[in-house]
C-alpha cells in the first residue's frame, strides 16, 4: 500500500464526510466564516489607519507598519480560534447522545477510534477552512513587508497547532459529560487555562526565578519559566519579536521546572519556544485521543469480529416442530 492510499484511506471515514456536509449545509457555517473574516479584517484595518494617522508625525517606515498590523492580526486570529474551537468541538460526541443517535455509532462497524478520529477531522477541517481562508489577509499585510517568510509559516503553524490541541480537548471533555453545555463550559475552560492561565502563572514563576537571580549575571531570558514555553502566546510573540527565537538548553528548561538552585546549566539541545509549544500541544493532542477512544470504548457494545454462520434450515425446522 503506498503513502497516498493510505493517507486516503485514513481520511475515508463516513463520519467526516456526514459531519462536514451537515455542517456546511446548514446557516450558521457561512455566518462563522463571515464573522471571523469581518472581524479579523476590521480589527487589522483600524490598526493600519491608527498607525497611518500616527506615521504622519513620527514618519514610519512601510515595512514597520506592515510588521505592526501583521502581530497584530496574528494574535487577534489565535485568540479567535481560541474561541471558535471549543465551540466546534465541545458537542461532538455529547451532541450525539442528545439526539439518542450515539448509539447507533456504538453498533456500527466503526471502531472507537475511528468514531473519534471522525470527530476530531470533522471539528478540525472547519478551523482550517477558517485559517485558510484568512490567508489572504495576511498575504496582503505580509507585503508591505516587516516579516519574512519563516515568520509568516510559523505564526500559522502555532494557529492550526493550538486549534487542533484545543479541538482535540474539547473532544475529550465531549466524551467525558453528557450534556453539551457542561462540556462546552469545561472546554472554555480549559481553553482560557491553557492559553491566558500558564501565560499568567508561568509569568508569575518567572519573576519569582529573577528575584532569585538578582545576584547572578544572568540575562532576564534566561530565567522565562518553562511554563511559558508552552503559551502559544508567548510562542508567537518570540517569533515575531526575537530575531534569535530566545532559544534555551533543555538542561536550563529542567533546571527551572524543578527550581533547583544553583548557575544556570547548559547541557542539551538548545529549544526554541514554539518548538517547546508544538510538543505540548502534540502530547496534549495524543492524550486527548487516547482518553476519548477509552471513554467510547467502555460504552461499545460487543461487535463480532467475524460474521456469525447462519443456522441450517433443517435445525431451524425442528426446533420450530419442537416448540
Amino acid at each position: 500500500m503506498t503513502y497516498i492510499e493510505r493517507l486516503v484511506r485514513l481520511f475515508d471515514n463516513p463520519l467526516i464526510v456526514k459531519d462536514g456536509v451537515s455542517r456546511m449545509r446548514s446557516w450558521r457555517a457561512p455566518l462563522v466564516l463571515t464573522l471571523y473574516l469581518g472581524v479579523l479584517g476590521l480589527f487589522g484595518y483600524s490598526v493600519f489607519v491608527a498607525l497611518i494617522v500616527i506615521s504622519s508625525s513620527d514618519r514610519s517606515g512601510a515595512a514597520q507598519i506592515g510588521g505592526i498590523v501583521f502581530e497584530t492580526m496574528a494574535f487577534m486570529q489565535l485568540s479567535l480560534v481560541a474561541l471558535f474551537a471549543p465551540a466546534l468541538a465541545a458537542g461532538a460526541i455529547s451532541g450525539e447522545r442528545e439526539r439518542q443517535t450515539f448509539d447507533v455509532l456504538l453498533v456500527s462497524r466503526l471502531s472507537a477510534l475511528s468514531i473519534v478520529w471522525g470527530k476530531l477531522v470533522a471539528s478540525v477541517a472547519f478551523m482550517l477552512l477558517l485559517i485558510l481562508a484568512a490567508l489572504p489577509l495576511f498575504a496582503a499585510v505580509f507585503l508591505f513587508g516587516g516579516i519574512d517568510f519563516e515568520q509568516f509559516v510559523i505564526t500559522q503553524l502555532l494557529t492550526v497547532t493550538t486549534a487542533i490541541s484545543i479541538a482535540a480537548v474539547s473532544l475529550f471533555l465531549s466524551a467525558t459529560f453528557g450534556r453539551t453545555l457542561s462540556s462546552t463550559v469545561a472546554a472554555y475552560g480549559a481553553a482560557f487555562a491553557g492559553m491566558v492561565g500558564t501565560l499568567i502563572v508561568g509569568g508569575l514563576l518567572s519573576v519569582g526565578l529573577l528575584g532569585r537571580a538578582a545576584g547572578q549575571t544572568v540575562s532576564v531570558s534566561a530565567n522565562v519559566h518553562p511554563l511559558e514555553f508552552a503559551n502559544p502566546f508567548y510562542s508567537m510573540w518570540i517569533v515575531l519579536n526575537s530575531p534569535n527565537g530566545a532559544p534555551m538548553p533543555l538542561g536550563r528548561l529542567m533546571q527551572m521546572l524543578a527550581f533547583m538552585p544553583g548557575s544556570p546549566s547548559s547541557l542539551g539541545p538548545m529549544i526554541e519556544p514554539w518548538v517547546t509549544t508544538i510538543l505540548v500541544q502534540a502530547v496534549l493532542v495524543a492524550l486527548s485521543i487516547t482518553g476519548a477512544v477509552q471513554l467510547v470504548q467502555h460504552r461499545r457494545a460487543y461487535v463480532p469480529t467475524r460474521p456469525l454462520e447462519p443456522i441450517p434450515l433443517v435445525e431451524r425446522v425442528d426446533a420450530g416442530s419442537e416448540a
